[in-house]
């Protein structure tokens, strides 16, 4: 007699069909990736670009190629819980699809218990009643990859300068910060913004342009993931049609968005041989919690000391000679805005925290008056 398999009660979050990404496309100063998403025979098509004021891939080179791709992939990894199948397409070595497969199924369960289970006001009320449930994985995507091949890649390491600082820059307290105290220790620092085309830019506005003027070695890169972002939600019927119009401080489905940045500023920590990568994250971002006894970081892994030493691991088995850490981890947010106002006045004046800001005499104010 045969078993009938029990149904699964999270079936229905499997939206998407298939999402394709890749394969990259690369010029001296731009990447551009292909995002197609595949429903019920319908296939729609966008892309994902990062430009850069400087020249930072070698269009024949599959270490650019490589390291191109893992940039293109990272917004993807938020959607492991809606599709059936998403398809890597392009040069994905074996601690890539590692990486890939890894952090796509802790994002799965991120999302599942942070955004699906807590309160969201961007959920439909049909997707307001997601079974609590607990399981040892919860990817519903078949993470599949085109180019078998490429697992096998020969890259070569980079070399890099241990004393050479990068700060993954924002123009917010953490990033500031972080800047003066290794400033003031004397080390050589390599502030790199990322520049959203929607509105979140403002709030880095103000510092960039001071650090521009001011600060040797800094950059910006340019990058549309907002854009895709908000593409891939029309494509998700369990968020509300009119997301944009609701007010609140998180974001409708993602977890997975500092590594969508954090990977853009790679090609320039390359090109500069910068060995050591700052982000500015205080303790209580590290978070263990449970929920219904599910296991889950709260919603804030890739802000987490957890995620710094995933990240310094995956560096060093890539054999590119970087480490990832904050030297913000023993602070409280309000004891690093108090150094910030007494020891560095001068970088506070820029600071903006506040995403619903506008422009006023062409600087970033805060909401209000």
């Amino acid at each position: 007699m045969t078993m009938k398999k029990a149904p699964d009660p999270l079936s229905r979050l499997m939206v998407i069909d298939r999402l394709e990404v890749g394969p990259v496309a690369i010029e001296p100063k731009k990447l551009r990736m292909p995002y197609v998403v595949t429903t019920r025979g319908n296939t729609e098509a966008t892309e994902l670009s990062y430009t850069y004021d400087e020249a930072v891939f070698e269009p024949d080179e599959i270490e650019s190629l490589n390291l191109a791709s893992m940039i293109g992939a990272q917004v993807a990894f938020n959607y492991g819980l809606f599709c059936k199948e998403i398809r890597f397409r392009g040069a994905f070595d074996a601690h890539d699809r590692r990486f890939i497969e890894e952090m796509t199924r802790n994002t799965a369960r991120e999302i599942y218990v942070n955004k699906l289970l807590m309160p969201n006001a961007f959920l439909v009320d049909d997707a307001k009643d997601i079974p609590a449930i607990k399981l040892s994985d919860y990817l519903k995507a078949r993470i599949t990859f085109d180019d078998n091949a490429a697992r096998k890649l020969k890259l070569r390491p980079w070399v890099t300068n241990r004393k050479r600082h990068t700060v993954l820059s924002s123009g917010g307290k953490d990033s500031l910060l972080t800047q003066g105290l290794l400033s003031e220790l004397g080390y050589e620092t390599h502030p790199i913004f990322l520049n959203e085309s929607g509105r979140h830019w403002y709030t880095a506005l103000n510092a960039y342009r001071h650090f521009k003027d001011h600060v040797p070695n800094t950059a910006r890169v340019w990058t549309n993931a907002d854009r895709l972002f908000s593409w891939m939600l029309k494509r998700i019927p369990l968020i509300r049609a009119d997301y944009a119009k609701r007010r609140s401080d998180s974001y409708p489905i993602r977890l997975w968005t500092v590594a969508v940045f954090l990977f853009g500023a790679l090609p320039i920590m390359r090109r500069r041989g910068v060995g050591r990568l700052c982000i500015g994250d205080e303790f209580d971002s590290t978070v263990r919690a449970t929920f219904k006894s599910i296991p889950h970081y709260a919603g804030y892994y890739d802000q987490s000391r957890y995620f710094d030493n995933a990240m310094s691991r995956y560096f060093r088995r890539k054999k590119w000679n970087l480490s990832q850490f904050s030297l913000l981890r023993t602070m409280s947010e309000l004891l690093i805005e108090k150094v910030l106002v007494e020891r560095y006045p001068g970088l506070q004046e820029h600071q903006v925290s506040c995403h619903d800001n506008h422009i006023v005499d062409d600087r970033t104010r805060p909401f209000g008056r």
